[in-house]
């Protein structure tokens, strides 16, 4: 439990704040070219 009452908790809610804020960006489209995208198609 001390280690609890010893957390630095505005710390700790940046840091998730920030994960949270990378993963997102991720998730967003990007732009690719269609054979990026379709890459096993053949002519």
């Amino acid at each position: 439990m001390d280690e609890i009452d010893h957390m630095d908790m505005l710390g700790f809610l940046r840091i998730r704040a920030w994960s949270a804020k990378k993963e997102h960006v991720k998730k967003q489209p990007q732009r690719k070219y269609i054979d990026e995208v379709w890459g096993n198609l053949k002519p």
